[in-house]
């Protein structure tokens, strides 16, 4: 990669707004505070080819999505005591260009959206995207993007690529097939401040706090000190897990992330001796018609309470499809005002509040949401996991951060023909590595893949009475 040059394009679209921050970006703004001041880990990136675009073409591309999507132009202050989104109506994009390496052109343009995705953004000045355009032999061969967290959460940045790449291939004829664009974020904190935003509010803290004035106390509890910033993080890449979780979700009629959400909770509450377990997850919370191309940060958290019964892994699973869903409707308020709600109920039960478990689904490319299912043969499943069994792959991870609040953090990376999760754990608070962990996960769904109609409970019993595994790396 050689030294770049720049080019610059303007854009200007209406007038400036002011408002105030929705509920999704106040969440995403709590954590950025919380993290170190140079911090760039929640940065998104991205990145497409451009077929025969020129240098020009690719810059106005750029800039008729930032001209679409207000959350692309917009910065953040606080301002006279509360928290105020600014959306500019004009300004300019500057585009780094850079001739590539040879070879493979994903490859080849790492290095350029690493160096554009490297480094905090000034979220209170400027622009919260960044743009470079590799080029091969001077023609444009690809353009990457970096964004803040604050202005784009892992679905809507999937959103502003996918329109990228429509665009980019309808060539000069112009954006065909864009669907009609999402109300914006200023619109949506109008919403949220008014009547029916605050009665949709009250619901969800009222949800919330059923929840936790009766939810097991390891499931609020903080495990550490400021100073005990140690986490344990694990790997796994297994097509065994991929191919258990389609065989269990299609038995049991839920989706392939609720398989992996309730077989988590379900073993989550085996290593803590508890009778159910509580896990944070993060909702991408476009349920409406005017919110489904919403571009901006708008996840927020569902709490998804779920019990061990003397039931089939089926039933087990079936339920907690249900449960999920309906903690999905009551997932949408203020962030502040649901921590500092969680935190007067816990103190108010004697629990010292701060630690909490999270499950992250942060496969966001219709691709890989949409990918059809593996046809199975119930006949061949059990020879089929056993042979793949093998295959796994477990890491044990060099990270030094922590996830905020959070004391058991699993993410779900991937799920087509392998089954991608990474898990954050806290040592005190564990019985287990975040390695034995996703082991003991990958046998526990194997088992009841091969199993149909075991109880969850002799599921269960059958893995603790086995030892556990040993760190793969």
């Amino acid at each position: 990669m050689t030294d770049p040059t720049t080019a610059r394009v303007r854009f200007h679209e209406g007038h400036s707004r002011t408002g105030p921050m929705t509920w999704g970006q106040r969440a995403i703004w709590e954590v950025i505070r919380w993290l170190p001041p140079d911090d760039d880990s929640l940065n998104q990136l991205g990145w497409a080819p451009v077929g025969s675009a020129t240098v020009a073409q690719v810059c106005d591309v750029v800039r008729l999505l930032v001209e679409r999507h207000e959350s692309l132009r917009t910065t953040y202050t606080e301002h006279d005591g509360g928290l105020v989104q600014h959306v500019a109506a004009s300004g300019e994009i500057e585009f780094l260009l850079c001739e590539l390496g040879p070879g493979d052109l994903a490859e080849a343009v790492a290095p350029l959206g690493e160096r554009i995705r490297a480094g905090a953004f000034d979220n209170a000045a400027g622009l919260p995207l960044r743009a470079a355009i590799g080029l091969r032999a001077g023609v444009p061969a690809a353009v990457a993007i970096a964004a803040s967290h604050l202005a784009v959460d892992g679905w809507s940045f999937q959103i502003v690529m996918d329109e990228l790449r429509a665009v980019l291939a309808a060539g000069p004829d112009g954006p065909a097939g864009l669907r009609e664009r999402s109300r914006q974020p200023v619109d949506r904190a109008g919403f949220e401040t008014s009547e029916a935003g605050a009665r949709r509010e009250k619901r969800t803290l009222d949800y919330w706090a059923r929840q936790a004035s009766t939810v097991p106390a390891s499931m609020l509890a903080t495990t550490s000190t400021p100073q005990q910033l140690d986490r344990d993080w694990a790997h796994i890449d297994s097509p065994a897990l991929a191919l258990a979780a389609h065989a269990l979700a299609a038995r049991s009629r839920c989706n392939t992330a609720t398989a992996l959400l309730g077989s988590t909770a379900l073993l989550l509450a085996s290593h803590l001796g508890e009778p159910e377990a509580a896990l944070r997850v993060i909702v991408s919370t476009r349920f409406k018609p005017e919110d489904e191309e919403f571009v901006g940060a708008f996840n927020q958290n569902a709490i998804v309470r779920l019990h061990v019964k003397d039931e089939s892994t089926e039933q087990f699973l079936s339920g907690a499809a249900r449960t999920a869903l309906n903690a999905y409707r009551h997932s949408e308020a203020c962030p502040v005002r649901m921590e500092e709600q969680l935190e007067e109920i816990a103190r108010r039960r004697g629990i010292t509040p701060g630690g909490y478990c999270f499950f992250n689904d942060i496969r966001f490319s219709a691709e890989e949401r949409n990918a059809p299912p593996p046809e199975i043969d119930p006949l061949k499943l059990p020879t089929q996991l056993d042979e793949a069994l093998p295959r796994t792959r477990l890491t044990r991870l060099d990270h030094e951060g922590r996830q905020s609040g959070a004391k058991f953090f699993l993410f779900l990376d991937g799920l087509r023909e392998s089954c991608a999760l990474t898990l954050c754990t806290d040592p005190r608070f564990l019985p287990a590595s975040a390695g034995d962990f996703l082991q003991e996960l990958e046998r526990l769904m194997v088992r009841a893949a091969q199993s149909p109609g075991t109880p969850v409970g002799e599921l269960v019993d059958r893995l603790r009475r086995r030892p556990r595994g040993a760190h793969h790396d």
